[in-house]
């Protein structure tokens, strides 16, 4: 399985790593979710009833904040916050491969930065599974638990900073949610440099 879903996935999308690692998990989830099983990076229809079955599935976590009764087979925000929670979880019993492990303190961005450009020229999404670091190269994957609540999230470095000298990393919002950091604002925590 893969760390994390990033972006929104919708039918037509061809081609994509994205795409083959949402078919791997709804794989994963068993027969009952997608029971053709295949893995080919092409979002096609077979692959919208696998996420459809999925969002009924977690209705109460996916459909019913948004409104909706029926599952939709579009892979945005709730549907891939729910994906990656458990996606998250399932990794947490793994032993990841890991480079190195830092220690230090989290802090996530300003609501106000939303669509600012990044360091590596991405837009900032605050509902994006990123990160901003000093030095660890672009692209780069890293796990992050709350030494506070043992709660972790993968998340892709595609940023610079954070700026303030006793900081280690600076979370994206939906991150900084995942992991409990939204009311402290700041926390200790594990980093875990990806393989």
């Amino acid at each position: 399985l893969c760390l994390a879903l990033v972006n929104n996935l919708s039918v037509g999308v061809q081609n994509k790593n994205e795409v083959t690692c949402l078919q791997k998990f709804l794989k994963s989830q068993g027969s009952e979710i997608y029971p053709e099983g295949l893995v080919t990076g092409n979002f096609f229809e077979l692959t919208k009833l696998a996420v459809i079955r999925f969002q009924e599935k977690y209705s109460d976590e996916i459909l019913k904040p948004n409104g909706l009764k029926k599952g939709v087979g579009y892979v945005g925000v709730s549907t891939r916050a729910k994906l990656n929670k458990i996606l998250s979880g399932l990794l947490g019993n793994k032993k990841l491969a890991t480079k190195e492990t830092l220690t230090g303190k989290a802090s996530y961005y300003a609501s106000s930065l939303q669509g600012n450009k990044t360091a590596s020229g991405e837009r900032y999404d605050e509902q994006k599974y990123t990160a901003a670091h000093k030095t660890l190269p672009f692209g780069t994957n890293v796990r992050v638990v709350n030494t506070a609540n043992n709660r972790s999230v993968v998340v892709m470095v595609n940023d610079r900073g954070p700026f303030v000298k006793s900081r280690l990393i600076d979370l994206s919002r939906i991150a900084a949610k995942d992991v409990g950091l939204l009311s402290a604002g700041v926390g200790n925590v594990k980093v875990y440099v990806l393989k």
